[in-house]
């Protein structure tokens, strides 16, 4: 009798230890971003958001293909201060808003929207410089 409770026991434990595994790895794939390049979409990415003050960062992607987006929430509307582009849609780049380019920026309960242009180049030729448009629709 008691090996049978010790068992029920363990089984609920394990139960339980599962379905909490679970329940975090529902709430990780709540947080993701879209990110288009020259019109083409590349896919779902995982987003990770931390703020310091009044400066806001996602980080979208892996270590492979990934964005970065550093936003000033010191002004209204939002800005975005830079924008940074890794082997997304074939194209490396970025978008620093000091450096003369473009981006706009929307923001609208959790979801932050940016659209712009980075300078760089494409993964199949590097040593030519090259310019993508991009949209960025991240969730934090």
């Amino acid at each position: 009798m008691q090996n049978r409770i010790i068992v029920v026991v363990a089984a609920a434990l394990a139960v339980t230890g599962l379905a909490a595994c679970t329940a975090r790895s529902d709430t990780q794939l709540a947080s993701t971003a879209s990110v288009t390049i020259n019109g083409t979409d590349t896919g779902n990415h995982v987003v990770k958001c931390w703020q310091q003050e009044w400066y806001r960062t996602i980080a979208i992607g892996g270590d492979f293909a990934k964005a970065t987006v550093a936003i000033d929430e010191r002004t209204q509307p939002l800005s975005a201060m830079s924008v940074r582009l890794q082997n997304l849609g074939g194209f490396t780049g970025m978008y620093a808003k000091n450096d003369g380019g473009d981006a706009t920026m929307s923001f609208s309960g959790d979801k932050f929207t940016i659209t712009g242009t980075a300078n760089g180049f494409k993964v199949d030729k590097p040593n030519e410089a090259a310019s993508a448009s991009f949209k960025i629709v991240a969730t934090c």
